[in-house]
């Protein structure tokens, strides 16, 4: 007999009313964690998310946490926001640029009531490695403060993604919880380049290079390629965008390396962690791309559990996988479930309870 994991689903059909938003999320947490006592006095318990874009319309709404926040406080006083930095050299690739965005959308401890941090530090270097058996990674590096957390609640909104078909919870965990060396890993496979007519020659990535693969000539940075691990140190400290990196990982093994950071994060919080995804303004792009596409389909409501592969899993059957396919039809999102049962992250089995 296949082992179901339990997914609980509250639809919303009016998304303008916050007080419903709100009700339902509660609703949606309280079914999950009956019977369970896991969030202890003093926890340091994170709220994971993305905060959205400056003009993109799809973000998980602050007012919509009202209650749910008010909740958890009356368990930890140590209840935060956390996200980590992005990849590419936009506002969100350092902690100032992303917390004004952040701020911009309301998240910010005066609207929110609790703090929002950046997990991974000023410049995405603050980062943990943490052991696994992958088939790609025999470790993953973290962003630290999520490695420092007792407990993590993932909310997670679901879209299209032009790599992985669909994104839920997971991209959200193995991309969004991994430092920018992680993120990095994850989407390439080969060294960056260095373009020489934009090198001021600072010296600034030999200093950090950690296997001495960069060094100058003529006052430029060269690459021993030969040397070099992938780890992307010189692109995010190189203060004039001279050292690129290339987004050149195929489809799938992306896919699996996105599993298999999710599996890191699983394995330094075992049991501790909680993920919801928010189906609502689903659009062909995840949030960092999203400006004013039009919606994939109708809003639908909130799913979650305690097994992020289910819950993607049961969001993608119930908008429907051939929504996702007819504007993605060369990337099957079946890989990362099918990987991430191969390496026992979760399972792709479950059961629907309505609420």
């Amino acid at each position: 007999m296949q082992n179901l994991s339990k997914v609980f689903l509250k639809r919303i059909d009016d998304w303008s009313s916050i007080d419903t938003i709100n009700k339902g999320l509660l609703s949606v947490w309280k079914a999950i964690t009956e019977g369970l006592d896991f969030i202890k006095k003093d926890d340091f318990v994170a709220i994971k998310l993305g905060f959205g874009e400056d003009e993109g319309p799809g973000y998980i709404k602050p007012a919509w946490l009202t209650e749910f926040i008010a909740h958890l406080k009356e368990k930890t006083e140590n209840l935060f926001i956390v996200e980590t930095n992005t990849l590419n050299r936009g506002k969100k690739a350092n902690a100032v640029g992303h917390l004004k965005v952040a701020h911009q959308h309301g998240y910010d401890i005066n609207n929110m009531t609790i703090p929002v941090i950046i997990a991974d530090g000023l410049k995405g270097r603050d980062s943990q490695a943490v052991a696994i058996r992958g088939e790609h990674f025999e470790n993953v590096k973290l962003a630290k403060s999520i490695c420092e957390t007792d407990f993590l609640i993932l909310f997670s909104h679901v879209t299209g993604h032009a790599q992985t078909g669909f994104s839920g919870a997971l991209n959200n965990l193995g991309v969004g919880c991994a430092s920018r060396t992680g993120k990095l890993l994850q989407h390439s496979k080969s060294s960056p380049d260095v373009c020489i007519e934009k090198c001021i020659g600072c010296g600034l990535c030999i200093k950090v290079c950690p296997v001495n693969a960069i060094g100058l000539k003529r006052k430029k940075a060269i690459l021993v390629k030969e040397r070099c691990i992938g780890c992307g140190e010189c692109a995010i400290i190189c203060k004039g965008g001279a050292i690129q990196i290339k987004l050149d990982e195929s489809i799938t093994r992306f896919q699996e390396k996105v599993v298999e950071y999710a599996l890191g994060v699983k394995t330094i919080l075992p049991g501790r962690i909680v993920c919801i995804n928010f189906l609502y303004n689903i659009t062909k792009s995840c949030d960092p791309l999203e400006n004013t596409e039009p919606l994939l389909t109708n809003d639908i409501g909130l799913l979650g559990g305690m097994d992020p592969v289910s819950v993607d899993k049961a969001s993608l059957d119930i908008i429907g996988g051939e929504v996702f396919n007819k504007i993605y039809p060369d990337i099957d999102p079946m890989v990362q479930f099918n990987h991430a049962e191969k390496i026992k992250l979760g399972t792709p089995n479950y059961q629907i309870v309505e609420i």
